[in-house]
C-alpha cells in the first residue's frame, strides 16, 4: 500500500475519512521525479525512492474501526461481510503482448479513447486481476483497483505491482471505503450481472463519480435459447463441486472451448463468407488468450452465478434518473448480447 492512498480511502462502516496508519512494515522503492507532477505533494516519497506499507493497521478514528494490511493491501470489507468468492484467477500473470487484453479493454470502456485517461483518478470497481486497470494506469490514470475477493486482490497485487499510480484495495463495490464525489472515472466491468443489488449497487458507486465525472458499467443482456440453457445446465451441474473438482472440469472445458470454437476461429474467421459463421461459436473471441486464462476465466464463469441481466432501456433509465448527462448505451455482440453503458454526472 502506497501512503497516497490514504487521500481517497474512507471507513467502510461509518464512512469517516480520517484513517490513521500504523505502519508494522514498510519497504523502499525505486522513484523517479518524472513519476509526479511538479506541484504534488507524495506521502511517502523522498528523492529516489517510494515507501510502501507491506504490514500495518488502518484506524478509523471517527468510529474505531480498524482495517488490517496484509501483503501490501488494505484488507477494508465492511463488518460482517464475506470476502468474495474463489477465483479462478489467484495465479493468473495476464500476458501484456496479448492484443486481446487491450483491444477489450478500449471495447468495454468505449466511447473513451487511451488519451482520455491521462491524469484522471480513475476507480477500477471489481477488477478482478487487474487487467482492466493495467491499461487505464498505462494511458496515464491513477487507479483505484477494488475487489472483494482474496484471490482476485493476490494477482490483482502482482499485476499491478510495478506501476506507481496503481493501488489494490480488497472491498465490497456495494460499500465501498472510498471517498464520496472523489473519482473523474468510475468504470465496473462485468460486476452488475452478480451481484444481489445491481441497482444499489450502481447508485452506491455514482456517488464516487465527482461532478463532471463520467459513470462507465459493462453488463450482461437478457440471455435466450440455447446459450440460457446451456448456462444453466453448466451451473447446476458444477455448483457443489469444490474448487480442485471445479478446476479440473474448467480445464475440460477450456480444452474443449479450443478444439471446438478457438481453432475454428483462428483458421476461418479470415476468411470470406466464414467471418460471420465463427461469430456464433462458444466465446469464440478468447482465441487469442493463453489457455490458463482461459480456465481461470470459466472457472470464474461457473463460481460465480448470475444474478441479474439488463436491457439497455433499463441502464438508460438508471442514469437518467440520477441526472446524467451524455448518456451513451451500445449493445455489444460478442457471443451473447450484452450492454455498454456511460455517463457524466451533472
Amino acid at each position: 500500500m502506497k501512503l497516497r492512498l490514504l487521500d481517497w480511502l474512507a471507513c467502510p462502516a461509518c464512512g469517516g475519512d480520517n484513517l490513521l496508519i500504523d505502519i508494522v512494515r514498510g519497504e523502499d522503492r525505486p522513484a523517479f521525479s518524472g513519476h509526479w507532477e511538479p506541484d504534488e505533494s507524495v506521502p511517502g516519497a523522498g528523492r529516489r525512492t517510494l515507501t510502501e506499507v507491506r504490514t500495518g493497521t488502518l484506524r478509523c478514528r471517527q468510529c474505531q474501526s480498524s482495517y488490517p494490511v496484509v501483503d501490501g493491501v488494505p484488507r477494508m470489507l465492511p463488518p460482517e461481510t464475506d470476502a468474495g468468492p474463489a477465483s479462478g484467477h489467484r495465479w493468473t500473470e495476464f500476458g501484456r503482448s496479448v492484443p486481446e487484453f487491450e483491444e477489450n479493454f478500449n471495447d468495454l470502456a468505449a466511447p473513451l479513447k487511451p488519451t482520455d485517461w491521462a491524469g484522471k483518478l480513475v476507480l477500477d470497481a471489481g477488477a478482478g486481476f487487474g487487467r482492466h486497470a493495467y491499461f487505464a494506469a498505462r494511458y496515464g490514470a491513477e487507479v483505484v483497483a477494488l475487489d472483494s475477493s482474496a484471490d482476485a486482490v493476490a494477482s490483482a497485487s502482482r499485476n499491478l505491482g510495478d506501476l506507481v499510480r496503481a493501488h489494490v484495495v480488497q472491498g465490497d463495490v456495494r460499500r465501498p471505503p472510498l471517498k464520496k464525489r472523489l473519482f473523474d472515472i468510475v468504470y465496473s466491468f462485468g460486476v452488475l450481472h452478480h451481484v444481489e443489488a445491481p441497482h444499489s449497487t450502481w447508485l452506491a458507486l455514482d456517488e464516487l463519480v465527482r461532478p463532471g465525472g463520467r459513470l462507465s458499467t459493462w453488463t450482461y443482456g437478457p440471455r435466450q435459447g440455447l446459450v440460457k440453457i446451456a448456462n444453466g445446465a453448466l451451473r447446476g451441474a458444477t455448483r457443489e463441486m469444490s474448487s480442485e473438482q471445479l478446476h479440473r472440469s474448467s480445464q475440460v472445458i477450456a480444452a474443449g472451448l479450443r478444439m471446438f470454437s478457438h481453432t475454428p476461429t483462428r483458421i476461418l474467421g479470415g476468411l470470406p463468407g466464414f467471418s460471420s459463421v465463427v461469430t456464433h461459436l462458444p466465446v469464440h473471441d478468447h482465441h487469442r488468450w493463453p489457455f490458463e486464462v482461459v480456465v481461470a476465466d470459466v472457472y470464474d464463469r461457473l463460481r460465480v452465478p448470475v444474478t441479474a441481466t439488463f436491457p439497455g432501456e433499463e441502464l438508460e433509465r438508471w442514469y437518467a434518473e440520477a441526472g446524467y448527462a451524455d448518456i451513451y448505451v451500445s449493445r455489444r455482440v460478442r457471443n451473447t448480447e450484452s450492454f455498454r453503458a456511460t455517463g457524466v454526472k451533472r
